[in-house]
């Protein structure tokens, strides 16, 4: 029973390794099934059905996911088992490294073997509707003729088909091994089979016209039509080996290189043949998509969808045309807004400068992204005709931007050189910038046909040097045309040492040589002229290029001898320069009356509980000024308002003082204090107590900020008839904040802030009016070379950014820096640069005396015992100091022996004491 048993369990163990080695020799089957397909293409056997996506479809796998066993029960099995199952493993190899063989390729590739795979077998398909037709008619009776015509139609088809197959199997061959790795030796047997590929055309095997006549209609019809199809066959693989020649030189030009000498010469001729074949090509393949027919009903209806489609893109390149062309008004119109509605804006106005052109550049440039997406469209439907098309269009575009480009460069070379165009010569400019742009185009225009036609190639690269030649050549044309205008901008843009270099570089035998390489620096210097004017506006431009001036004009302006200026006409002409407030001077609004409003008006509309108001600004920033206009308008519109001005006397630094000051102006007894100014406000009218130059109400000592503190208390008092205008010192007011902060002392504070150039502009030349002499400007400041030479606008700009960089935006600094920078001949002021005080040797000072100079800036003025009470130094550290600082010019005393910083030294003395942290702004 046992040995039954066992038996049993022996003969089913056995049964299912047998199911297993079926099911994997059928695997085995399949595997070499699909390695005989493969094997098929190579050889050209397969049939004229077989797709290139069932040959290597994207979602094969390398092998089965199933994992078969290494070793099944069954002993008798095994050892064929074991070899089943070796050998389809090693036939999965094979297929994997086919499929990679063939899905590996790049782009190109796959593109050329696609299209040799469709005609291949759309001339099978027809080859079989010839034989089969040959076939039918040779089992009827027929005469000895025709039985003859048919014969030498079937011999011929059939030659034709062995010449096309043999150079197919050689792509097949030669694809699949440059993709694996790319040799010499390969390179140069795709040369060899690409050349030989034009030795005989399968056309050359049609039979005769007479062989012809003795066929039936139907073999006739069939036979013309299957050499029509042998013929484009044989167009498409000189075309698809010419693809892989371009592949191999674009990104295998080394290798290239290496192929031997008699191989490699003719390669100009050969890809001149491929250029002609393309176009062959062109013309075939439309005729065939015209008229081939397959079999079915519905071919003649897919020929006319073809006519459709073609009609319809040559409309759309119609449309685009006509729809660029009217972008042109609509964009002007648009652009002439935006112009008017940003002249006060200074962005805006930049933008606008760059967008002027839009109007002109648009329709171009919408052409081209039009041309772009219908070369998209023209390839999706395979319009070959139209594709070759668009390289015509998109050179007729860049012909139109060359031309403007070309008339822009001469207009601004003419203006460089500081020549007017009248409309004759505008006419003759446009004229010579449409034949120097068709000069640079038409080489332009064949390099495209040649990429098309053969791709990159020695060809190719030869005609880009000829385009390059063409495009200088044309440059060097269009600047001839203007020579003297070009040398003469030339000039203004380089230094005077090169002018006669320049004539002779530049000279009518070498012009169209050196012109086009001499072109770039103007190109340059024209970029540089734009970006200028567009950054001028800005105030951090104007100070780097003012000081970049500065910097160049140093040395001549050293070299220069100085002028004396008659000291009685100097003297007239001084008094309208002088920093004082004088009601014969005009006013210059820079906007900070109308801030110092803003509270006091809401006070008097009872539209405003705070009553008080700080304004602080560096000395000469016209605080005075706007003080006296403040008073001035509050007397014209609120006669009811009572003004009070106080000019704060130096140095009031006790509260008994500053009380007796205050009760003065108010017509009140104020030794009480804020009590005694709330108990009387109610039978007071409406006041605008205005204190200038409060600085004077502190000394940095002990005990030396009870006069500021009793402002405060003042200012702090709960009245509804008195509006507090305090001003003072930025310095002072920087110092007292840190004391005891800003937001305790005052809620509102209005900062003066520097004026902007025009308004220094304004300031100086209203005063200059008045005082009734002419300005002219100093040659240092007048352009010697360009089409700004000798403008005096230009001159006017440069020398109003230098002073306005130099004074920080203070008027009263500027005044006095306008007064160091002319001499007067005449009634002529002539404006040279303006004189800033060098302070280098301070920074050799010892530091207490750099701490006297902060507690001047500080208390804006000091007596000799104040800074030796404020800074706690030795009387002769501040003694000597003060000689220093007076020897050197840069401090003043007034009749009261006070000290004062010089206005010209303001900046710099600020400047060294920031540096060393001694201030607190």
């Amino acid at each position: 029973m046992a040995e039954a048993r066992t038996s049993a369990e022996g003969f089913s163990e056995c049964r299912d390794g047998e199911a297993l080695l079926q099911s994997l020799e059928r695997e085995l089957a399949a595997a070499n099934a699909r390695r005989a397909l493969f094997g098929s293409v190579y050889s050209d056997q397969f049939s004229s059905n077989l797709t290139l996506v069932e040959v290597i479809p994207p979602a094969m796998v390398a092998g089965d996911p199933r994992q078969w066993p290494a070793d099944i029960d069954c002993p008798s099995l095994q050892e064929k088992y074991q070899s089943t199952r070796d050998e389809l493993t090693r036939v999965r190899e094979k297929l994997r490294r086919q499929r990679a063989g063939w899905l590996g390729q790049p782009k190109a590739l796959l593109s050329a073997l696609e299209s040799v795979w469709r005609s291949r077998q759309r001339l099978m398909t027809q080859g079989e509707v010839l034989h089969t037709l040959i076939n039918t008619d040779q089992t009827s009776e027929l005469g000895d003729d025709t039985a003859e015509a048919l014969e030498a139609v079937r011999s011929a088809s059939d030659a034709v088909s062995v010449q096309l197959s043999n150079l197919r199997r050689g792509f097949f061959g030669l694809l699949t091994a440059v993709n694996l790795e790319v040799t010499p030796r390969r390179i140069a047997e795709l040369l060899t089979l690409w050349r030989g590929s034009y030795e005989k055309g399968p056309i050359d095997s049609e039979p005769a016209d007479d062989i012809y006549k003795a066929l039936p209609e139907t073999v006739r019809d069939a036979s013309r039509e299957y050499f029509r199809l042998a013929e484009l066959d044989i167009l498409v693989q000189r075309n698809a080996l010419n693809d892989v020649r371009a592949w191999l030189w674009q990104f295998h030009e080394s290798e290239f290189n290496l192929v031997g000498e008699k191989i490699g010469q003719g390669l100009l001729i050969d890809e001149g043949r491929a250029f002609h074949n393309r176009l062959q090509w062109l013309v075939s393949d439309s005729h065939i998509n015209r008229h081939h027919r397959v079999s079915g009903d519905g071919s003649r209806f897919r020929s006319w969808i073809k006519v459709v489609e073609y009609l319809l893109g040559i409309l759309a390149l119609v449309l685009l045309a006509v729809f660029a062309q009217k972008l042109a008004a609509p964009a002007a119109r648009l652009q002439s807004r935006f112009a008017q509605s940003s002249r006060k804006r200074r962005l805006a106005a930049q933008i606008s400068r760059i967008t002027a052109s839009l109007p002109l550049l648009l329709p171009w440039f919408t052409a081209l992204l039009g041309l772009w997406l219908l070369q998209k469209i023209y390839a999706h439907y395979h319009l070959p005709l139209l594709i070759s098309v668009i390289p015509v269009a998109r050179l007729y575009i860049l012909y139109g931007l060359l031309c403007l480009a070309g008339e822009w460069l001469l207009q601004r070379i003419a203006l460089q050189a500081g020549t007017y165009i009248n409309e004759e010569q505008l006419t003759q400019v446009q004229r010579y910038a449409r034949g120097a742009a068709a000069l640079a185009v038409l080489p332009l225009l064949i390099k495209d046909f040649i990429y098309l036609a053969v791709g990159p190639s020695k060809l190719l690269d030869l005609w880009q040097w000829v385009s390059l030649v063409a495009f200088l050549l044309a440059i060097g044309l269009l600047l001839r045309s203007r020579r003297q205008d070009f040398i003469d901008a030339l000039k203004s843009v380089l230094p005077s040492q090169f002018d006669r270099g320049i004539e002779k570089l530049l000279g009518a035998r070498l012009f169209l040589l050196v012109a086009p390489i001499a072109a770039p620096p103007l190109l340059l210097a024209l970029l540089g002229g734009f970006l200028h004017k567009a950054l001028f506006d800005y105030d951090w431009y104007r100070k780097v290029f003012a000081r970049s001036f500065k910097l160049r004009a140093a040395t001549a302006e050293a070299a220069e001898p100085e002028v004396a200026s008659d000291s009685a006409a100097m003297a007239e002409y001084e008094r309208w320069f002088r920093a004082d407030h004088n009601d014969e001077l005009p006013f210059i609004d820079s906007g900070l009356c109308t801030k110092v409003r803003k509270s006091l008006d809401l006070w008097l509309e009872d539209k405003a509980s705070e009553n008080s108001q700080l304004l602080s600004g560096a000395r000469g920033a016209g605080k005075t000024c706007v003080l006296h206009r403040l008073q001035e308008e509050m007397e014209q519109e609120h006669p009811e308002l009572v003004v009070r001005f106080v000019e704060v006397p130096a140095k009031t630094i006790t509260a008994a003082g500053t009380l007796s000051l205050l009760g003065e102006a108010l017509n009140a007894n104020l030794e009480e204090g804020p009590s005694a100014l709330v108990r009387s406000d109610a039978e007071r009218q409406p006041t605008l107590m205005i204190l200038d130059n409060a600085q004077n109400l502190f000394l940095r000592r002990v005990g030396g900020l009870s006069a500021w503190e009793t402002l405060l208390g003042m200012t702090n008092a709960r009245v509804e008839n008195v509006f507090w205008l305090i001003v003072i010192n930025n310095q002072s007011w920087a110092y007292l904040s840190n004391v005891y902060g800003k937001d305790y002392q005052f809620r509102h504070i209005t900062v003066a802030r520097p004026w902007s150039q025009n308004e220094v502009r304004s300031l100086i030349l209203s005063r200059n009016h008045l005082s009734g002499f002419k300005i002219r400007y100093d040659d240092i400041l007048l352009a010697t070379r360009g089409p700004e030479a000798g403008s005096i606008r230009n001159a006017e700009q440069l020398y109003f950014s230098l002073l306005w960089d130099a004074c920080l935006g203070n008027p009263m600094l500027a005044l006095k820096l306008w007064m160091t920078s002319i001499h007067l001949t005449g009634n002529t002021a002539v404006v040279g640069l303006p004189e800033e005080e060098s302070g280098a040797w301070l920074e050799q000072l010892s530091n207490d005396l750099h701490f006297v100079y902060a507690a001047i800036i500080i208390h804006e003025n000091m007596t000799s015992d104040e800074l030796v009470e404020s800074t706690a130094l030795p009387e002769r550290v501040v003694r000597t100091a003060l000689k220093t600082a007076f020897d050197a010019g840069f401090i003043q005393r007034s009749e009261k022996r006070r000290y004062r910083i010089v206005p010209l030294w303001y900046p710099t003395i600020m400047k060294l004491l920031s540096r060393k942290n001694l201030l607190h702004e």
